[in-house]
């Protein structure tokens, strides 16, 4: 897995938000800059803008940041960017008719709050794992 990633050349670009955001400092020096380059956006501008600039292979957006637009309608626009970049969305919602629009979007996990280190970190580990696998089918 990680050689494949290895050879793009380049680290596993991750957007985070929220509270993901508390855990950027461990995850740089946890996972190391070779293997991941955080970005850390506090508008939704900013979100679109790494998106729509090809900067980022995945997201981890936290439905608590105060935007204009809720995480949903979010994740719609982040669509029309980038039909398959990776989305994990943390949460405290548990309604099912959120969490079935959340997938008809999707979404590429949807993680409880608190947001742990150790969940962050798996999810990571399975982004990388699925792109490893779409690099394998490209090639």
């Amino acid at each position: 897995m990680v050689a494949s990633l290895n050879q793009r050349k380049e680290p596993l670009g991750l957007v985070i938000t929220g509270e993901a955001g508390t855990w950027q400092p461990a995850l740089e020096r946890i996972v190391g800059p070779q293997w991941l380059r955080t970005y850390m956006v506090s508008s939704q501008k900013q979100l679109l803008q790494v998106v729509e600039a090809g900067m980022v292979d995945a997201a981890v957006l936290d439905d608590q940041a105060e935007w204009e637009l809720d995480i949903l309608q979010l994740l719609r626009m982040i669509r029309r960017l980038d039909a398959l970049l990776p989305v994990v969305i943390v949460t405290g919602r548990r309604d099912r008719r959120w969490l079935e629009d959340a997938l008809r979007l999707a979404v590429f996990s949807v993680v409880a709050r608190p947001l742990e280190l150790e969940e962050l970190l798996r999810q990571i580990q399975r982004i990388m794992t699925r792109l490893d696998e779409m690099l394998h089918q490209g090639q």
